[in-house]
């Protein structure tokens, strides 16, 4: 069965490599990606699917991430918030999801000791994205997070004005594969980053996103002053996915 027959939502599905497909689904609702998400998760477990990368953008929604602990909540929230708050398993704190926002997650499987490997190949598609189109974007992988006190800030970064703002956030969640290799511990992965492309950043003003100050979000409209054509975005990144996104 394709995987359009059963998602049964309009897709556009393009093979980068025998080894590797991209669904581009347009704006989808939070809870039904999640589902779509937990649904190929299953098939690739299966190995009836090869790795998968949905691209996509949601309505109006706000997540929280498992590194949230029931107490710290009202400490990320600074006012009420004008959409649906979602708790997911996915790595990082609360962060937003909206229209001009594109999200790219990974439907991946892999040996667990290349984990850590893959999380940076991940994080080099959006980074290498970003400069294709002009935007010097940089890691921060090697800094101290101050949330945590241990090295590695994730996502893609961009200098504004002396600033380190984000434009490109990250967190995935792995899972222990049902079919395991002989010499290999095999997990499949779900979730992924948030490129902030148009994205309107009014909406993380009423939160302290991914556990930083309201303010340390950025989009591509901001720095370059105009309007980003969201088409040329999801190019980019998938020409990006092809040359990053290598075998771990």
């Amino acid at each position: 069965m394709s995987l359009e027959r059963l998602m049964q939502v309009p897709e556009q599905e393009t093979k980068l490599r025998d080894d590797l497909t991209v669904l581009d689904l347009g704006i989808l609702d939070y809870h039904k990606a999640l589902d779509m998400q937990e649904r190929l998760l299953e098939l690739r477990n299966r190995n009836k699917i090869p790795d998968t990368v949905i691209l996509l953008e949601h309505p109006h929604v706000y997540t929280l991430g498992k590194d949230v602990k029931e107490d710290e909540v009202s400490n990320l929230v600074k006012e009420k918030l004008d959409a649906e708050v979602i708790q997911v398993q996915r790595g990082g704190k609360i962060t937003y999801h909206g229209p001009g926002q594109l999200v790219v997650y990974f439907i991946c499987r892999m040996p667990f000791k290349n984990y850590g490997r893959f999380l940076t190949q991940v994080e080099e598609v959006g980074i290498a994205a970003l400069r294709a189109m002009h935007i010097e974007a940089y890691s921060r992988k090697e800094e101290i997070d101050p949330r945590y006190g241990t090295k590695g800030i994730k996502g893609a970064w961009y200098n504004l004005g002396g600033i380190p703002k984000k434009v490109v956030a990250q967190g995935l969640e792995f899972r222990r594969s049902q079919r395991q290799d002989k010499e290999d511990s095999m997990v499949v992965t779900m979730h992924g980053f948030a490129m902030n492309v148009n994205t309107d950043l009014v909406y993380f003003q009423k939160i302290h996103p991914c556990g930083f100050n309201y303010d340390v979000m950025s989009s591509m409209k901001e720095i370059t002053g105009t309007e980003i054509d969201m088409e040329k975005v999801k190019s980019t990144v998938k020409d990006k996915l092809r040359e990053k996104l290598v075998k771990w």
